[in-house]
């Protein structure tokens, strides 16, 4: 028994083509949206990274301004430095 061959018009043809163009175009602009997201989680690491690295600096440079504090107390003792005069005023004594 031979199988008959039955004619789909154009107007088919061209919905069922037109469909699997969008598909491919779809899994083509998920494949991209993919690449972007590993290069943004990249980028964020490396924004981690350099976030981490200048807290710990941060960190070394109030531990320094403690200690050069702490030298200043002990040779002038209380009060503070204007800097901009470059003078050390004393606490006032009650």
């Amino acid at each position: 028994m031979e199988n008959k061959e039955i004619k789909i018009d154009e107007k088919e043809i061209k919905q069922i083509k037109d469909n699997r163009e969008e598909n491919s175009k779809m899994m083509f602009d998920f494949g991209k949206i993919k690449l972007e997201r590993i290069n943004l989680e990249h980028r964020m690491r490396e924004l981690d990274k350099i976030e981490s690295d200048m807290s710990a600096k941060y960190k070394g440079n109030i531990s320094k301004e403690q200690k050069i504090a702490a030298k200043l107390n002990q040779k002038y003792g209380e009060g503070y430095i204007n800097l901009d005069k470059g003078v050390f005023v004393p606490n006032e004594k009650k």
